[in-house]
């Protein structure tokens, strides 16, 4: 988006606004370059930055109203933020962000790291993401404190970040819930096993989010949800070897919500467990991914179960890829209030150099979900061609 100037209204067009707090983090993404070139003694700075710029427009669906607040048919692309391209034309802020890092190296066993994003979906609000220090214990254990993201998938760490991954934005029936941070300390485990690269990662900690995008989708475009996930720990296990790389990881964490002007406190604690499962090819031109979860919280009503498969072919520069991602919510009280729905998705991703890369993506969503859930919150079924250009620097 462009601005007229700082102190301006922000330039709208149909679906999206992106207001000057995204001129603001490109104004810190120049203080972190200043700080890498004007180093202060004994300690060495570093900094790079993302952006992705995206547009979508939805092209057909079974729900023509409005839902939530949001006119359908509608397709969401990011549930923690309450990424949704709506019916009103082309939409440019579901998935648009720009991402700023800074490092501060002290010595060669400590160094501190700090990200912020600044998001479309949330109308340029710029969020603290990372700040952490990082202590290295020895040649293969590191501790780190502070804010992290939570590791609930394969690509948790990176997920803002669009020219990690071949689509245009990740799967949404698989990456997308309330939390995706947490607020803690975890021990890093690095080393070689034979063949085999290997890590270990064991983390505690906590989070709460005040106005959760996650829950607007499901209360209401105007409502503010607060989600608490405290006692958080788990572990989380990598491996990989050639063109095989495996990942494991569990989670458990108590679990509350608070609709603010309608609650007048958190609701009781109800425990979850988190259970996931990836294995991802890269060899010579094939590109698979796959990945599971499962997420146990009968203290809470039921269970989620969610998986993706895709599979690419690389053509020179291009990588053109099917992917299918699949979402069931098991309700033990009445299976006609389960959720479910699942999106098949063509992709094309041509790598403009090793720094940038454009994707154009078409989705079909097709909604499963029980006849009761339909009655509250009927998104239906849609389809989205999108379009985006991913950065880094």
């Amino acid at each position: 988006m462009t601005h007229v100037s700082l102190e301006s209204a922000s330039l709208t067009v149909p679906g999206g606004c992106v207001n000057n707090k995204l001129l603001h983090a490109m104004a810190l993404f120049w203080l972190v370059i200043l700080s890498s070139v004007t180093q202060a003694e004994g300690v060495e700075f570093s900094g790079s930055g993302f952006m992705t710029l995206a547009a979508g427009k939805i092209l057909g669906g079974t729900s023509h109203q409005t839902v939530s607040g949001y006119q359908c048919p509608c397709f969401i692309s990011d549930y923690a933020n309450a990424g949704i391209y709506e019916n009103n034309g082309i939409n440019i802020g579901p998935d648009s962000k720009l991402g700023l890092q800074g490092t501060a190296t002290f010595n060669k066993d400590f160094s501190a790291t700090g990200q912020v994003v600044s998001r479309g979906a949330r109308n340029g609000r710029v969020n603290l993401e990372w700040v952490y220090g990082s202590y290295k214990l020895n040649d293969t254990l590191t501790l780190q404190v502070g804010r992290k993201r939570l590791p609930l998938f394969y690509y948790s760490e990176s997920q803002d970040v669009g020219l990690s991954f071949p689509w245009a934005h990740l799967p949404p029936q698989l990456y997308g819930w309330e939390i995706v941070n947490y607020n803690g300390a975890n021990v890093l485990y690095q080393d070689q096993w034979g063949e085999w690269s290997s890590s270990l990662n064991v983390f505690a900690g906590d989070e709460t989010r005040n106005d959760t995008g996650y829950w607007k989708i499901y209360n209401g475009k105007d409502t503010h949800t607060d989600s608490r996930w405290s006692n958080i720990r788990g572990a989380e296990l990598g491996l990989s070897r050639d063109w095989l790389e495996t990942r494991l990881v569990y989670i458990e964490s108590d679990v509350q919500n608070k609709v603010v002007g309608v609650d007048a406190d958190f609701s009781p604690k109800a425990k979850q467990q988190i259970y996931g499962l990836s294995a991802n090819i890269d060899h010579e031109k094939w590109v698979v991914r796959t990945e599971f979860l499962y997420i146990d919280h009968k203290e809470d009503g039921g269970t989620d179960r969610a998986q993706l498969f895709g599979i690419g072919y690389r053509i020179s520069k291009f990588l053109p890829m099917i992917t299918y991602a699949n979402y069931q919510e098991t309700v033990a009280a009445d299976q006609n209030r389960a959720e479910g729905h699942s999106t098949t998705s063509l992709s094309v991703r041509y790598d403009v150099n090793t720094s940038s890369a454009i994707k154009v993506q078409y989705d079909y969503w097709k909604d499963h979900s029980g006849p009761i859930y339909n009655t509250w919150t009927p998104y239906g079924s849609s389809r989205l061609l999108s379009v985006s250009y991913d950065m880094v620097f």
